[in-house]
């Protein structure tokens, strides 16, 4: 199964009741292929998409003084965008990047807008949406208190196994909040 069925069923398991209006959410459903290196969205620019990934995996990253630092990566069947500037529509802090080659979809903001407004349903799904969201930011900022830099990468490889096999371990350690040194002690010491 692929495509927007898959999205309809990930939808309707969060909303726990049949989604009445599908035809409406499929119609605003684009299409999107994007090559590893290209960006979704960059810092700087208003975010007007969500995406859907269906395959590949997304970063989540900002510059800080000329430091590279990944903050989220994006896995088949998550949503991704640069939220904060979608919500309020303001220039992003933060720029998304396919580290793998990426197909999905994407939803525009004026049409998603468009919808809320047709539909109490589509507002719901919204806001189950951005609660999964938050859950997730909460936990991961919760991770860097609770657990030490190798106890959150076996979260990772656990979470995603495929993150070593396509995600460079200097994305993998800033992820992570350290150096690329440390995390390669870590793997090392995973191994023996």
């Amino acid at each position: 199964m692929q495509g927007t069925e898959i999205i309809r069923q990930q939808l309707q398991a969060l909303l726990q009741e049949p989604i009445v209006h599908w035809e409406l959410f499929k119609a605003i459903l684009q299409p999107v292929t994007f090559p590893a290196g290209d960006h979704l969205s960059e810092a700087g620019k208003t975010a007007n998409a969500i995406y859907y990934i269906e395959e590949g995996v997304v970063r989540v990253y900002t510059l800080h003084d000329g430091k590279d630092i990944s903050m989220d990566f994006a896995f088949p069947h998550n949503f991704t965008t640069s939220y904060a500037s979608f919500i309020t529509q303001k220039p992003a802090a933060v720029s998304l990047q396919a580290v793998t080659p990426v197909s999905g979809y994407a939803c525009y903001y004026a049409d998603l807008q468009q919808l809320y407004r047709t539909s109490h349903q589509a507002e719901k799904i919204g806001r189950l949406i951005a609660e999964q969201q938050y859950l997730r930011k909460y936990n991961r900022e919760l991770s860097f208190l609770q657990y030490s830099a190798q106890e959150r990468y076996t979260q990772l490889l656990h979470e995603h196994p495929e993150v070593v096999q396509h995600i460079p371990v200097k994305q993998i350690a800033s992820y992570l909040g350290i150096e690329p040194e440390s995390l390669s002690r870590i793997r090392k010491k995973r191994s023996t």
